[in-house]
């Protein structure tokens, strides 16, 4: 969209978060969508925790930080593919849970960083008994 068509129809507005403006650019690192991911993934209801996507990343503690958020970025139009690893808790309906995961993922993504959400991959990686008298 050329700044002629974006004068004559205000309406359409360029979500690209790495467009360059009148006063630069902006860019959105992997880390900043992982951190924002994290944080709305762990307010989810039946989410218990994060796990890490690769067992190793566990053992040698390299996934500290944003542990089981993986983003990737459409190269072109810069659409983000994330890919979260979640612990649920035991007696959650884990196909509600993993739904009302990526609903809230997208929005808070699109809504706080302005990137669009292409796909939200939820991986199941365990059920966490938190009361054990519950089995």
């Amino acid at each position: 969209m050329d700044v002629a068509q974006a004068e004559a129809n205000p309406q359409i507005e360029d979500s690209n978060a790495a467009s360059p403006h009148k006063l630069g650019k902006v860019e959105v690192s992997p880390n900043a969508v992982a951190t924002v991911v994290s944080r709305a993934v762990l307010r989810c209801y039946g989410v218990v925790g994060m796990a890490a996507h690769h067992p190793l990343g566990e053992l040698l503690r390299l996934e500290e930080r944003n542990k089981g958020v993986e983003v990737n970025f459409d190269g072109n139009n810069r659409r983000v593919t994330i890919d979260l690893y979640v612990i649920i808790e035991y007696g959650t309906r884990i196909s509600a849970v993993a739904n009302n995961i990526m609903s809230t993922v997208k929005f808070a993504v699109e809504s706080s960083l302005g990137l669009p959400v292409a796909q939200v991959n939820v991986n199941v990686q365990g059920i966490r008994v938190s009361k054990p008298n519950e089995l």
